[in-house]
């Protein structure tokens, strides 16, 4: 038999007061009352993936949009910051901020059609950095596209970040067994990316980081010199 005590005690002169221990119950009402200020929690299996590819692209840069939709499993990207110790004296010290880099490739595995149009695509924009005939680098801003991920929920988009400068970096093989029978062919695929950040507004894809651009290039062009009044 499991015991409960709830203790509301004081002790007059001492000054010491013992409150009623919280019991479990609350502290789960609490837990299912700040999971309902929102819309519940983030499921792993409920994501969207736009991959963007080069204008240029032979294939057409629009596929990738379809080719999201065979998306198996994705990484979304991390960031970190980089950090130096500094101690002044005999003080403690201090592990301070000097810049900040963006965590790794970006994995992703892709479902493939029985054409292997889809691994055909990343082969064309892999062969869009490197010559074929002559092996030597092209230019970088003609391979580079964008991605972008995004977590769903129950009414849609609810947080999604771009990538930026996007191009793929390591298509794996593919691996044939007699025995699976009915098991779907997969791709994995690692996109080197150079930054990403987060989307202000999902059905747009709109960043933070555009609309600060946005709001100051419309406010330089809404600026004009007056001889005698200066900028007006």
């Amino acid at each position: 038999m499991a015991l409960s005590i709830d203790l509301d005690l004081s002790f007059g002169p001492l000054d010491i007061h013992i409150g009623k221990r919280k019991s479990r119950s609350r502290s789960i009402d609490g837990f299912k009352s700040l999971l309902s200020k929102g819309s519940g929690m983030a499921r792993a299996a409920k994501y969207e993936v736009e991959i963007i590819g080069p204008q240029n692209h032979p294939g057409g840069s629009d596929m990738g949009r379809e080719i999201g939709l065979q998306c198996n499993a994705i990484t979304m990207p991390g960031h970190n910051l980089e950090q130096q110790t500094a101690r002044y004296g005999s003080a403690p010290a201090r592990e301070m901020v000097t810049s900040h880099t963006y965590a790794g490739n970006i994995t992703a595995t892709f479902y493939l059609d029985e054409n292997l149009d889809t691994k055909a695509w990343f082969d064309k924009w892999q062969q869009m950095a490197v010559r074929q005939d002559t092996h030597k680098a092209r230019y970088y801003d003609d391979y580079i596209g964008t991605m972008n991920i995004y977590q769903l929920g129950g009414r849609g988009r609810t947080y999604g970040i771009k990538c930026d400068e996007v191009y793929p970096a390591t298509i794996g093989p593919i691996e044939y067994a007699y025995e699976s029978v009915d098991t779907i062919a997969l791709l994995t695929v690692e996109f080197a990316y150079r930054t990403w950040a987060e989307i202000a507004d999902g059905v747009s894809g709109i960043t933070y980081a555009d609309r600060i651009e946005t709001f100051l290039g419309t406010s330089t062009e809404a600026l004009r010199f007056v001889e005698g009044k200066g900028w007006v």
